[in-house]
């Protein structure tokens, strides 16, 4: 091909199928390794090629827009190093490149102390059942702890969900409260911890939820159709609590002033060893990240608040990273990839240092990348069902 002249590198071949048509695309891309950008020109007529064709195909848009990540990461400096090149596509979107995001995991996931590292960090792979996880985390101080309880938003939800109804291995005599519901404002009620008098509205320059709904609403979440819940025997129990943010004011009692404090004083107990806290937060937060005054490390503070709270209840805290997002409808959705990037960094550097002997870091950044995202790829955030249910089968070996 034309676009074999004037570049330097090895042929990787790159094909795509189309969904719901018979078209197939074959072709070689190039990995670069010239820094004159004229080498690329070749390579962009391929794809706009595949581009124009694919533009066509019922279902494509999953596959544009892997193409034009896969195309972003392509572009070299004159090291030689694949650069981190945002790609214009045709929706005016920018997207950021798959490859340097996962190499920007490794390296996070590199930079943690080298014990820590080894017992305390792995990431999730479906390919091989999470294997490094199931490891890790099956020989360390979580396997069989009798009480389990997540924190987190509608992916943590759906994930415990598919945990709590297919997965949990022992038989439950207890149920409370109700995984879905449209009652934003049960989990105050599912506390049952007398509310404060006056409700006080969030800081946004410290990164207090709620929003929308939530902050127009006292005492009530931003999230829609998820509450809390709790199954157990009465020796064991797996909870899910609808706390979706790192920070939020939404539940106020007459003691404590954000829904971390209140679940704190919600799960006091007398043997905290035996309690694993599993969190997540960041993507709803970063629909709050709108103050210039907001300082650069503050979900990071907030997060080592939160979790030296748990810690209190908890003598077992497990933090999930937060995934990749589409970007798609961007002034709706603000979340956005390279801040979440940034915030794993940030909390797993802390989480290392602040809490090395009681803390684990599952990382699912690579896992989510790879996962194809729900509703035929419009969802910005959610994914297919089976990324959920992989994630669900590790805690289930561990619980």
């Amino acid at each position: 091909m034309a676009a074999q002249q004037g570049c330097s590198g090895s042929f990787l071949s790159f094909s795509m199928a189309v969904q719901q048509t018979d078209i197939m695309l074959s072709f070689p891309l190039i990995h670069v390794r010239s820094q004159r950008l004229r080498n690329l020109s070749a390579l962009m007529l391929v794809a706009s090629a595949a581009t124009l064709m694919l533009s066509s195909a019922p279902g494509s848009g999953n596959h544009l827009r892997r193409l034009s990540r896969f195309l972003s990461s392509t572009q070299p400096d004159v090291s030689g190093k694949v650069l981190v090149a945002p790609l214009e596509v045709s929706n005016g979107i920018t997207v950021s490149s798959d490859a340097p995001k996962k190499y920007g995991v490794k390296k996070f996931g590199s930079m943690l102390p080298e014990f820590y590292r080894q017992n305390n960090y792995c990431e999730i792979d479906s390919k091989d059942h999470n294997m490094q996880c199931r490891q890790v985390l099956g020989q360390s101080a979580l396997k069989s702890k009798p009480h389990w309880h997540f924190f987190g938003d509608s992916q943590m939800a759906t994930m415990v969900k598919v945990l709590s109804e297919h997965d949990y291995p022992y038989k439950v005599t207890i149920k409370r409260g109700n995984a879905r519901t449209d009652d934003r404002c049960e989990l105050g009620k599912y506390f049952n911890i007398k509310r404060s008098d006056v409700w006080i509205q969030p800081d946004e320059k410290r990164l207090q939820g709620p929003v929308r709904y939530g902050k127009d609403n006292p005492f009530c979440s931003s999230m829609k159709g998820w509450g809390p819940y709790m199954i157990g025997d009465g020796k064991r129990s797996l909870e899910f609590l609808n706390v979706e943010f790192a920070q939020d004011v939404e539940i106020q009692t007459a003691t404590t002033s954000t829904t971390q404090e209140a679940a704190a004083l919600y799960l006091k107990n007398d043997s905290k060893e035996d309690h694993v806290c599993v969190v997540n937060a960041g993507l709803h937060d970063q629909a709050v990240l709108k103050s210039p005054d907001t300082p650069q490390d503050q979900f990071v503070n907030n997060v080592k608040s939160y979790l030296k709270l748990l810690e209190s209840v908890c003598g077992n805290l497990v933090w999930v990273g937060i995934t990749e997002v589409q970007e798609v409808q961007p002034t709706r959705n603000l979340q956005r990839n390279a801040i979440s990037l940034k915030w794993n960094k940030q909390v797993y550097s802390m989480i290392a240092s602040t809490f090395p002997s009681s803390s684990f870091i599952i990382d699912v950044w690579d896992e989510s990348v790879a996962a194809p995202f729900k509703g035929n790829g419009k969802q910005n955030i959610h994914y297919e069902s089976p990324y959920y249910e992989s994630f669900a089968t590790l805690f289930a070996s561990l619980v």
